[in-house]
């Protein structure tokens, strides 16, 4: 009998305290971060339920964590 055990770096959406895991800051760091604009933009899925998409994560840090504003400009320019 095999179990599925997903493990939560597996989750395609990530909390708050797994993106200041991935990108390597502390919890408040991370949050200061999201308030001015610097990261990935947060998926809200309920009140007070935000995600982030770790593939977004992984592409911010790949090109170097740009601003939102940038890096929604990135992201849209790889989609065409």
């Amino acid at each position: 009998m095999t179990t599925s055990s997903k493990s939560p770096r597996d989750s395609q959406l990530i909390s708050h305290a797994a993106a200041s895991n991935v990108a390597g800051v502390s919890l408040a760091t991370w949050h200061r971060l999201v308030a001015a604009g610097k990261t990935p933009l947060p998926i809200k899925l309920s009140r007070g339920l935000v995600r982030f998409r770790r593939t977004d994560m992984e592409k911010w840090i790949a090109l170097g964590c740009p601003a939102r504003d940038e890096w929604l400009r990135m992201s849209e320019e790889g989609r065409r």
